[in-house]
């Protein structure tokens, strides 16, 4: 990953000016270690109609899979013995073309039951994955998207610390989600309170190759309080960089801004 800065004219309505005689600080990005809190675990239901839906948390490194599996997708090999299924569907997934694993995904379960189907995204990258549905009998049956398998981008994080550093986790890519952490310690500016409640929040605008500018809030209420709550931006696919600056304001109109002196946070996307 490649961090660059590059100056840009002063708008008003989304980023924070900086005199012309000033020069943007370089940046510290350092490897990260664990995935920012409040990120759910992803679960992928592979449903009998086919589709294949992610309704938890966001596919990127460092996150936990929990998987899904609807066992009408796969009904050639069937049959009970002692009463027992004499049949089983094993799932398989693969990150970046490395080593394989597998889990337990439907009928006869060798670990009776123990071993959930929930693997660790260990990085970023492309994750492939297939289900092969067997039965004593010798029966043998694929569900690998007629051989390709199905594959799914894995994200990263990005965690802008109070230390002035920010910590990666995996690497940011086109197609795929990217979670954006903030500390509020680092804009601790504007910060008003209506009837003993935090009336101020802060946002992260990003935009794509020079794209549109969009937001996301980087805060939450948590009973009279803000808290950090990081963001899920989806990348859209060919992208190539993402830009970032961060915004606090209150209640009564005041701001403040992080944004690189003007110059914004920019990440090369793979």
């Amino acid at each position: 990953m490649r961090l660059h800065s590059l100056a840009l004219a002063c708008l008003a309505a989304t980023f924070a000016c900086t005199p012309d005689d000033e020069e943007a600080p370089a940046v510290e990005v350092r490897e990260g270690t664990e995935l920012p809190a409040n990120i759910q675990p992803a679960l992928l239901e592979f449903r009998d109609n086919w589709t294949i839906v992610n309704s938890g948390g966001p596919l990127v490194a460092g996150n936990t899979v929990l998987v899904g599996y609807d066992d009408d997708r796969l009904t050639d090999c069937r049959g009970d013995q002692n009463g027992k299924p004499a049949w089983s569907i094993t799932g398989y997934h693969q990150l970046d073309g490395g080593d394989v694993g597998s889990f337990e995904a439907g009928g006869y379960s060798p670990s009776q039951g123990t071993e959930p189907p929930v693997f660790t995204l260990e990085d970023s990258g492309d994750l492939a994955m297939w289900f092969h549905n067997t039965s004593v009998w010798g029966c043998s049956a694929y569900d690998s998207n007629y051989g390709a398998n199905w594959h799914f981008g894995v994200g990263a994080s990005l965690s802008f610390k109070t230390d002035w550093v920010t910590e990666a986790l995996g690497t940011p890519r086109a197609g795929a989600p990217l979670v954006i952490a903030y500390d509020p310690a680092r804009l601790p500016d504007c910060r008003g309170t209506k009837y003993g409640h935090d009336a101020w929040n802060i946002r992260v605008h990003y935009r794509f190759d020079g794209g549109p500018a969009q937001y996301a809030l980087l805060t939450a209420p948590q009973s009279n309080l803000q808290v950090p709550w990081p963001a899920v931006l989806d990348v859209p696919a060919g992208a190539g960089e993402v830009e970032l600056w961060f915004e606090n304001q209150d209640y009564y109109g005041c701001k403040a801004w992080d944004s690189q002196f003007g110059a914004n946070y920019h990440f090369d996307l793979e």
